[in-house]
């Protein structure tokens, strides 16, 4: 029986520590990464970054506001994809940014001329053949603001 219970509890103690570890090993990818990618742009506040396997997808919604240059910058690990695929949007639907009709690029320079709310559209593709696992790495969608010179 104590066999069993300690079976159990390293299984709990793996299960705690294990997303904490993935959480730390995305926030290193995007602060070593991702973040020197921004240039000259100052980090706009919170940024996104989480583990996705080939396949899925995340939406995710900014406000930009009027008058600000924007820098928005989507990036995943090597391993994971060469050809991240996202596109911007505006609150109507309106493509604002497909980066597939701009060689893949991983950032977007933006100039706001209304406050508005945008939905930031990521997706993972497959590289991996059928049957074989799916790669998983980390993403990171990070916002940057252009200081006034």
């Amino acid at each position: 029986m104590k066999y069993i219970y300690s079976i159990i509890a390293v299984l709990a103690i793996c299960l705690i520590t294990l997303p904490s570890k993935t959480q730390a090993q995305c926030k290193q990818f995007s602060e070593t990464e991702v973040m020197p990618l921004l240039g000259e742009y100052i980090i706009s506040g919170r940024y996104n970054t989480l583990r996705l396997r080939e396949g899925e997808e995340i939406l995710i919604f900014k406000t930009l506001s009027k008058g600000i240059n924007y820098r928005i910058v989507v990036k995943c690990e090597d391993s994971l994809a060469t050809n991240l695929h996202y596109v911007i949007k505006d609150w109507e639907d309106a493509t604002l940014y497909d980066n597939a009709e701009h060689s893949n690029s991983y950032k977007w320079d933006y100039s706001s001329d209304k406050t508005q709310r945008i939905k930031i559209n990521v997706y993972v593709p497959k590289s991996s053949a059928d049957g074989e696992p799916l790669k998983e790495g980390c993403v990171t969608v990070l916002t940057g603001i252009k200081p006034d010179m």
